[in-house]
C-alpha cells in the first residue's frame, strides 16, 4: 500500500502537469472511446465523490449557512455572463453555429470536475463546489428561456428529469464520500489528501477516453474548421473566466474572485447535447467535441497566474498585519 500511496501522491503533486495528457489518452484509445462511453455517468460521480472527500467541510458549512454567495455567483454565471458575452462573439462574424455554441455554453451549468481542479490550484473548492451544485439546479429555469430569447432555440429541458439526475448524482457521490471520510478519519484524510488528488488524476485521464470520441475523425474529415473551433473554445472559456472575475474582483478578495471566474470558464456543455433539437446547426456538437480540448489543458495554463495572485494578496494581507 505504501508503494501505490507513494504513486498517487506524485500524481497528485503534478496534477496539471499531467492533465493535458489525459487528452492524448483519449486520442489513442479511439477505439474504446465508443465503448467506455456509458462509464462517464459512473465517472461523474466517482470524480464528486472523491471532491467532496477532500472538501474543506468547515468551510463549506460556513458557506452553507449563508448561501447567498454561492447563489449569487451561479446566479451571474447563468444569467449575467451569457448576455455579457453573447454580442462580443455576434459582432466577430463568425460561423452562426460557432456563434451559437459559444452563446450556449456561456448559458450551461458548471462543470463537475471544476471543483477537483480549483483545488489542484488551491483556488476556493468549496466554493467551486456549491456554485457548481446550483448551477446545475438552477440551469433548468434559465436556459430555455435565454436560448429562446438570445438564439431562437426553443430547447426541451424537463427540470423534473434534470433534477432527479443531478440529485441521483450528488446523494449517490455524498454518500459514498461520508462512508469513507468515516472509514478513514480526519488524520488519515490529512496525510493522504495528495494521494486522493492523485486518483483524481486517473479518474479524469479515464474521462478522457469517452470524451474524446470521435475526434479523430473529425480532425480527418475538416481538420482546420476542428482546429478552429478549439481556439474559439479556449477564447469562449477565458472570456467567461475574465468576465466573472473582473465582475466580482470589486465586491470579493481576490481568491475568491478567481475562484468564481474559473468557475464560470468550465460549463458542462455535454448538458447541450440532451436538450438540442434534432435540427440544430451540426457545428454546435462540434464544439461540444472541441471544447474537451480546453477543459483539460487550461488548469495547466492558468496554475502560475492563479498562483501568482494568490501569493501577492496572502503577501499583501500578511504585510498589511
Amino acid at each position: 500500500m505504501d508503494l501505490v500511496d507513494q504513486l498517487l501522491g506524485r500524481l497528485g503533486r503534478r496534477a496539471t502537469t499531467l492533465l493535458p495528457f489525459s487528452l492524448a489518452i483519449g486520442l489513442v484509445f479511439q477505439s474504446a472511446a465508443a465503448f467506455t462511453r456509458p462509464l462517464v455517468g459512473p465517472l461523474a460521480i466517482l470524480l464528486l465523490m472523491l471532491a467532496l472527500i477532500r472538501t474543506d467541510w468547515p468551510r463549506a458549512r460556513l458557506l452553507l449557512a449563508r448561501p447567498w454567495l454561492a447563489i449569487a455567483l451561479a446566479v451571474a454565471n447563468l444569467l449575467v455572463v451569457p448576455l455579457i458575452v453573447w454580442p462580443i462573439w455576434q459582432a466577430l462574424g463568425l460561423w452562426p453555429g460557432l456563434v451559437a455554441a459559444l452563446c450556449l455554453s456561456a448559458m450551461a451549468p458548471g462543470i463537475i470536475s471544476a471543483t477537483t481542479t480549483a483545488a489542484f490550484l488551491r483556488l476556493d473548492s468549496s466554493l467551486a463546489l456549491l456554485v457548481t451544485l446550483f448551477t446545475n439546479f438552477l440551469v433548468p429555469f434559465t436556459l430555455p428561456p435565454l436560448a429562446l430569447w438570445l438564439l431562437g432555440l426553443d430547447l426541451k429541458l424537463s427540470v423534473g428529469d434534470l433534477s432527479l439526475r443531478l440529485a441521483f448524482i450528488i446523494g449517490t457521490a455524498l454518500a459514498g464520500a461520508l462512508v469513507v471520510r468515516a472509514v478513514m478519519g480526519a488524520p488519515r484524510l490529512r496525510r493522504s489528501a495528495t494521494a486522493i488528488d492523485g486518483l483524481s488524476v486517473i479518474v479524469l485521464m479515464v474521462f478522457a477516453v469517452p470524451l474524446m470520441d470521435g475526434i479523430v475523425a473529425r480532425a480527418e474529415a475538416d481538420p482546420w474548421k476542428l482546429a478552429g473551433f478549439v481556439g474559439a473554445a479556449f477564447a469562449g472559456m477565458l472570456l467567461c473566466n475574465v468576465v466573472m472575475a473582473l465582475l466580482t474582483l470589486p465586491f470579493l478578495d481576490r481568491r475568491t474572485a478567481l475562484t468564481a471566474g474559473y468557475c464560470s470558464g468550465g460549463r458542462h456543455n455535454a448538458l447541450l447535447m440532451a436538450v438540442l433539437p434534432i435540427t440544430a446547426d451540426p457545428d454546435i456538437f462540434l464544439f461540444i467535441a472541441a471544447v474537451q480540448v480546453p477543459i483539460y489543458i487550461i488548469p495547466t495554463l492558468l496554475q502560475p497566474l492563479y498562483r501568482r495572485l494568490v501569493r501577492a494578496e496572502a503577501s499583501g494581507v500578511a504585510a498589511g498585519d
